[in-house]
């Protein structure tokens, strides 16, 4: 086992799925009998699973005592480069990972793109969702995340290379950059600007969620919209949502909320779209309850 220094008390680890590697997190390995596992899904942008899911792996598995496993979609982190760049392309991601780790039933947590990847799994497999949470979910009405601005911007070549450019170039420009989708970029701690700083300093940084977003966003709307099937979703449902995300309106969420039978919503204070890195102790306790 090869520990993570990202993740500390992550193991560092790789199954193959069509072809593909797929690196993932484990943490918890010996907390089997509390409870089914935790699967937790990183989203687009720059993103991987040790940055969304910094404090949340070891705190599910060693406070809530879950074996959790996180990981790295393609195209991302350690994993192989992608073969499509859909939602239903990862769902069939998701899908080969869990059947090469055996896990017949587990709670999915995923946020972002990676909440719509396990919204549209739980549609069709409820038997082998034991709970889920959508935290700042894509995928839930026919609507551009950020408006017209996200479809300019992935469409434009020369715009998104000089926006990476830009924001890997220096930790001030990362921090600027990183304003966009957070509710008080000044908050944020040194450690998570260097660190998203780090990752846009590699190679192909950001081309995954660049070839994503010209594949799932429209001039007229988006491709993947799950809110005509959400009232036959079977799955005990937790939505989260900060409450001053600037690209995935609050109200998506609450409004998905009414039509998911039994689904409860909470929304975050002082926080936008990423509540597992913007108030993480909040988003621990609110993941706790639910589990």
């Amino acid at each position: 086992m090869i520990a993570s220094k990202r993740v500390p008390a992550a193991n560092s680890r790789y199954v193959t799925v069509d072809d593909r590697r797929i690196h993932y997190l484990e943490a918890g390995i010996d907390n089997d009998s509390n409870g089914p596992p935790v699967v937790l899904l990183h989203g687009s942008g720059i993103d991987d699973a040790a940055l969304s899911w910094k404090h949340t792996i070891e705190f599910v598995a060693d406070d809530l005592g879950r074996h959790v496993f996180a990981p790295d979609w393609p195209g991302y982190g350690k994993s192989d480069d992608p073969a499509a760049s859909t939602t239903e392309y990862y769902v069939e991601v998701l899908t080969g990972v869990l059947d090469a780790l055996d896990l017949d039933r587990s709670a999915l947590v995923g946020i972002s793109m990676g909440a719509s990847v396990s919204l549209g799994y739980a549609l069709d497999n409820s038997d082998r969702v034991s709970r889920l949470v959508l935290v700042d979910s894509y995928g839930l009405r026919d609507e551009v995340p950020g408006g017209t601005g996200s479809y300019l911007l992935a469409n434009i070549p020369f715009a998104n290379l000089f926006g990476r450019q830009f924001a890997g170039a220096t930790v001030a420009g990362t921090r600027v950059a990183v304003g966009e989708f957070v509710h008080d970029p000044a908050s944020l701690d040194d450690e998570f600007v260097a660190e998203v700083n780090e990752r846009l300093r590699q190679p192909g940084a950001g081309k995954a969620f660049f070839s994503f977003m010209r594949e799932e966003f429209q001039a007229d709307g988006v491709r993947t919209d799950y809110s005509d099937r959400l009232d036959d979703l079977g799955v005990p449902t937790l939505l989260v949502h900060g409450a001053e995300d600037p690209l995935v309106p609050v109200e998506w969420s609450a409004t998905a909320a009414q039509s998911i039978p039994g689904a409860r919503l909470m929304v975050i204070k002082r926080c936008g779209h990423w509540p597992s890195r913007e108030r993480p102790d909040v988003f621990n306790d609110v993941l706790a309850t639910f589990l």
